[in-house]
């Protein structure tokens, strides 16, 4: 599942906020279990004009991977 999916879906067991200057947000999800960290970067979070401008995936405590 990719990071929007995951959001959606509220499988993950944290998840922090990071709020923009711009009014966007990086979010970040955990899995307890999965060994990932998915990221998003999202503009109008919920909003009718929802856009994702990035998201990763990557291994707990490894770089970060483009997805």
């Amino acid at each position: 599942m990719n990071a929007i999916g995951t959001l959606r879906s509220g499988k993950f067991n944290d998840m922090s906020q990071e709020w923009q200057d711009n009014g966007t947000v990086i979010i970040t999800l955990v899995k307890r279990g999965e060994g990932k960290v998915h990221r998003l970067h999202v503009r109008d979070l919920y909003g009718d004009k929802e856009k994702v401008l990035w998201q990763k995936t990557f291994k707990e405590g490894k770089n970060e991977v483009d997805t």
